[in-house]
């Protein structure tokens, strides 16, 4: 099954120093925690996100990319050459 992300939701790291993704919400308007996202992608699924027309694969990492924060499992989408389909990018809703 493929599913389409539109939405992100963030949330702020412990530390209060950033924020990061907590969440996505669907096109059909369902929110899934990153490891709802993470265990759906294991178990054989597909997430990608739409947003202006350009779309991208969401992936799994270990980890938020950002120094030293530990939240995990976190997601991501590949770099492309527009901005408008990345992850951190998408509408919050």
């Amino acid at each position: 099954m493929t599913y389409t992300v539109t939405k992100v939701r963030k949330e702020y790291a412990i530390d209060r120093s950033h924020r990061h993704i907590e969440g996505v919400i669907t096109s059909a308007g369902v929110h899934y925690t990153r490891r709802e996202v993470v265990d759906s992608m294991n178990a054989g699924n597909t997430w990608k996100t739409s947003h202006a027309g350009a779309s991208a694969t969401i992936r799994p990492m270990n980890y938020c990319p950002r120094g030293s924060c530990l939240a995990a499992p976190y997601i991501k989408t590949n770099p492309d050459s527009t901005g408008k389909d990345n992850l951190e990018n998408l509408p919050e809703g």
